[in-house]
């Protein structure tokens, strides 16, 4: 299992970096790896032009290029995709994933990140063909309804963990 952390947005809405933001002394990208680790990742890939990092090879695609370019780089497997906002993430939550493989990707309910996806040649061929369109057809949805994506029922799981922090009000909020 590769841990894939979506680390390449421009953060616009946030005024800064969300992977350099701190909570419990580390940065959002430290407690994220950190949460793949002990998730069960073997190996953690950084999506994004950062030290480390690989870059986005198709930049304004969003998560979709991030996605594209990380898989340029590895081979076929597990991938458990992350993005790198989420600051309440819990292992608990990513276990669940980790464990499910019931079709080529799978998500929580309302949820599309994180998610467990098969990286292979069907699912290679359908980013290339993603990476051509725009906006909803261009998503992270949308790769999962085309590749076929299962959907795990969000009973029992703590929904403040699957938040995301986009804005300064969200990062607030989360650490209200």
């Amino acid at each position: 299992m590769i841990g894939v952390i979506l680390a390449g947005g421009l953060s616009s809405r946030m005024g800064e970096d969300k992977a350099l933001l701190r909570i419990d002394g580390r940065t959002l990208l430290e407690r994220t790896r950190d949460v793949l680790v002990e998730a069960g990742a073997e190996r953690i890939v950084i999506s994004g032009a950062r030290d480390g990092g690989i870059p986005d090879r198709w930049p304004g695609k969003g998560p979709i290029g991030g996605i594209a370019s990380v898989a340029a780089q590895l081979m076929d497997g597990e991938l458990l995709i992350v993005p790198v906002d989420m600051p309440a993430l819990e292992v608990a939550t990513l276990a669940r994933l980790r464990d499910e493989q019931r079709m080529r990707a799978t998500r929580w309910a309302g949820h599309p990140l994180p998610m467990r996806l098969t990286l292979d040649a069907i699912t290679r061929a359908t980013l290339a063909e993603m990476l051509g369109l725009e906006g909803r057809d261009c998503s992270v949805s949308a790769l999962q309804a085309r590749v076929g994506v299962a959907t795990l029922s969000l009973d029992g799981v703590d929904t403040r963990t699957l938040v995301n922090c986009n804005t300064p009000d969200d990062w607030r909020e989360a650490n209200a």
